[in-house]
Order: C-alpha cells, then sequence, then structure tokens
C-alpha cells in the first residue's frame, strides 16, 4: 500500500492536553490497515522552508494564548501553501482552540490580528473568561455518531455557517457560547473544540478521518479499548442528560 505522510504542526509550541495522541493513533491505525505510515513535525521556524505540499494530513492541537499569536506569525509566511492545501481537500484536524488560526481574525486584548483566512469565521479570545466541561453530541455528523469530549477554552467564534456537531450536553459550550453548534467542518477540513484527545475517545472519528486520508473504507473495531472506553463514557454522559432534563 502507499506511503501516508502524516503532518504534525507545532508539536511543541502548540502541546496541551495530550492531543498528540489524535495524530499517534491516527499513524497507528493506518499501520494495521497496511499502511506505511510516518508521522514529521514541524515546529516552522524562521529558517524553516517547508514543503506541505507532500503531506495527506495536518493535525495542530490546543496552545496558550500566547503560543498562539506565536503560532499564526509563523503561519503567515505560509498562507498561500496552507490555504492551497486545504482548497486541496487534503485532510486537516484541528483540535481545542487552534481552530483560531485559519478563520479570518483572532481578536486577544483589543488587539487584532490577521490568521490564515482559509475560512470566513473571526475568534476572540478573552483573559477573564474560561468556558469548560463535558460534551456529548447528537449523531447528525459527518461521523453517523455521537461525540464525547471535553471543552476547555477561552475562545469565542462568529460567522460558522456549518458546524461540526450539536452539542446535547455542553450547549452552551458550543462556538458562540450561545447555540450548541460547535466546531467547523469544510470539506476535508475538521475543526472542533473537543479535546480529549479526540480520536481515542471516539472511534467513529478515527475511523472516519483514516477514510478522509485514504480514501478506503475504515470501520471502528467495536471489540477495542478504545471502543469499550467510548461505550461507557458515552453511557454515563447520556444518563447525565437524562438526569438534566428530568430534573
Amino acid at each position: 500500500m502507499k506511503e501516508i505522510k502524516l503532518l504534525h504542526l507545532f508539536p511543541k509550541l502548540l502541546s496541551l492536553y495530550g492531543e498528540y495522541g489524535n495524530v499517534k493513533i491516527i499513524e497507528k491505525n493506518l499501520k494495521d490497515k497496511g499502511y506505511e505510515a510516518n508521522i514529521t513535525e514541524y515546529e516552522i521556524l524562521s529558517d524553516e522552508n517547508i514543503d506541505i505540499s507532500e503531506f495527506d494530513f495536518i493535525y495542530v492541537g490546543s496552545g496558550t494564548e500566547k503560543n498562539l499569536i506565536e503560532a499564526s506569525e509563523r503561519l503567515l509566511p505560509h498562507k498561500e501553501a496552507f490555504c492551497e492545501f486545504i482548497s486541496s481537500d487534503k485532510c486537516v484536524l484541528a483540535s481545542g482552540n487552534a481552530m483560531t488560526l485559519f478563520g479570518k481574525t483572532l481578536k486577544l486584548k483589543e488587539k487584532e490580528y490577521e490568521t490564515l483566512g482559509a475560512f470566513t469565521y473571526t475568534s476572540e479570545i478573552f483573559t477573564d473568561k474560561r468556558f469548560q466541561g463535558d460534551i456529548l453530541t447528537d449523531d447528525n455528523n459527518i461521523f453517523a455518531s455521537k461525540l464525547i469530549g471535553f471543552i476547555n477554552t477561552s475562545a469565542i467564534y462568529s460567522g460558522i455557517e456549518t458546524p461540526l456537531t450539536n452539542n446535547l450536553l455542553g450547549a452552551k459550550l458550543g462556538n458562540d457560547k450561545a447555540s450548541g453548534g460547535d466546531g467547523f467542518i469544510s470539506g476535508n477540513f475538521i475543526g472542533t473544540q473537543l479535546i480529549g484527545p479526540i480520536a481515542v475517545k471516539n472511534p467513529n472519528v478515527l475511523a472516519k478521518i483514516c477514510e478522509m486520508i485514504t480514501g478506503e473504507s475504515f470501520y471502528a473495531d467495536a471489540q477495542s479499548n478504545c471502543a469499550l472506553a467510548y461505550a461507557r463514557g458515552l453511557s454515563a454522559l447520556e444518563e447525565r442528560l437524562f438526569s438534566y432534563r428530568k430534573d
């Protein structure tokens, strides 16, 4: 089978919440299927020339407010290459607050920063507010599955018209902190506020991302440790949601 090249962007700069587990489990799942999958890590330093066109998948995770601004500044000289990668319909996963990097602008402390502009939504990070809690989504999404996870963010997003999921539990933790719509999807670009990491906690997410990368069908192993942990987590969150609605 063909070689699959995975790019982990900013593994040191944006490395909160153990989210490197997303790209590691994707690599493992591809290898289990017989692919030659390899991860390359880029921090994109000022003197680093990069060619992202050779990659099949890009992953980027969460970071502190300061590091997000630093990451955005490092990305801007490569704006054309990243926007071209996304428009070519190659798969990208941005989790936690990494979605801020791909919108039009990012506002922090009344100062507005230019971001990649691959999409038209905007974001604002607050230093005096924190939004956090457990999440349970409905199953009306590309994964055809209820998602479980956790949100811990200070970011609010505006102008997202195609959210990835709809939160049942944690509805006030969505993109705009008012409606239940959460994350963003456009083509093979997946943005999500969920941390955890999402591809480890949700077997159908892992399978779908591998499908998007390879064009081949993948199925979640119902007997895997991840699937069994997902089933327990789903049951607990559904019970909590039922309890809230009953009250």
